[in-house]
């Protein structure tokens, strides 16, 4: 498979390791463009560096970018994603671009109108590919929990020293703060598990960082007509977390951790009263699943191209993530008014 990848940063070594491991391309197949490949200034990542594995990697420019690619990836800064796309969406049929999709809805209404039966756009949310988050997709589908009562969700992390002077906290690549980096991932999570949110009230504080936009933010809402959402979204986090616990009338599910570098990601299930049957209520809780997570990015692709379980996010659930920051992002100015 003949592959335009744009980007060979953390995501887009991944996505490039994936293609070689599910054989669907070779490294000749692989056309990688990256602008700080070469350029003399100092970058993420450091291509100098030797511990970062250059070898077969075939770079070019944009002079030697062919007219058209089975699969066009782009794994950079949001910014210059957006501009990618409009620029090369027509070098292939199918194109997945990393979270967000555009950095505005209006963004996301073009990049979505472009998608049909004959151009595939899909968004890179690997969340959905933690074998945690199926599990509990699979048991929400199947009823475990009984009719549901309450959702929470937490996502924190708190960058690193310096951070304020990277792109991860340019107001330009991310306009809506942490609502759109890490938050669209709770947003798209939000989405794919329950079918999106009503209801919403959100509130924001913080300016640890001195960028004035949104660190710390509390959303309330409902899923499911009348279930009780809460989420929490924030980049000052020092302790980095994800949590997501879903409880029912019967019985409940949470999720623990980040996956990756984070640590790994533990799925557990209680019953209700569960203490009267064990020790404890803790010692009643079953582990359905724990992992890594490190084959997320591996496991979109594979369900792209080969598995077909329709699990990896079309242009619509992009849209429909940018739809959702749009109307929290309404509701968050309002405080300032």
């Amino acid at each position: 498979m003949k592959v335009l990848l744009f980007g060979y940063g953390l995501i887009g070594k991944e996505r490039y390791d994936a293609l070689i491991n599910l054989k669907l391309s070779s490294s000749k197949d692989i056309h990688v463009l990256d602008t700080n490949y070469g350029a003399k200034i100092l970058s993420t990542p450091d291509f100098k560096n030797k511990e970062y594995s250059l070898k077969n990697v075939n770079f070019i420019d944009k002079k030697s970018i062919d007219t058209k690619y089975d699969l066009v990836i782009i794994s950079t800064p949001h910014i210059d994603a957006k501009k990618i796309f409009f620029e090369y969406k027509n070098l292939s049929d199918t194109v997945l671009i990393e979270k967000p999709m555009g950095l505005t809805l209006k963004d996301a209404e073009e990049m979505h109108k472009i998608s049909n039966d004959f151009r595939k756009i899909f968004v890179g949310f690997n969340y959905r590919f933690f074998p945690p988050i199926q599990k509990l997709r699979h048991d929400l589908l199947n009823n475990e929990f009984g009719d549901l009562i309450s959702v929470s969700i937490t996502l924190g992390l708190g960058h690193q020293p310096g951070a304020d002077k990277s792109w991860r906290l340019d107001k330009k690549q991310i306009p809506f703060g942490s609502l759109i980096d890490p938050g669209v991932h709770v947003l798209d999570l939000i989405n794919y598990l329950f079918g999106g949110i009503s209801s919403i009230k959100a509130i924001s504080s913080g300016n640890f960082w001195k960028k004035n936009m949104y660190e710390d933010i509390s959303i309330l809402g409902k899923v499911h007509t009348d279930v009780n959402l809460s989420a929490r979204i924030s980049n000052v986090m020092w302790r980095s977390t994800f949590e997501l616990e879903v409880v029912g009338e019967s019985g409940y599910g949470l999720i623990e951790g980040r996956g990756r570098s984070y640590g790994t990601q533990i799925y557990k299930t209680g019953k209700k009263w569960g203490w009267t049957e064990d020790k404890s209520q803790r010692d009643s809780e079953i582990i359905i699943a724990e992992s890594n997570c490190e084959d997320s990015f591996k496991d979109e692709i594979k369900d792209i191209f080969i598995t077909n379980k329709n699990i990896a996010a079309t242009s619509e659930d992009g849209y429909n993530a940018m739809k959702l920051i749009d109307e929290i992002d309404d509701i968050l100015k309002l405080q300032k008014i």
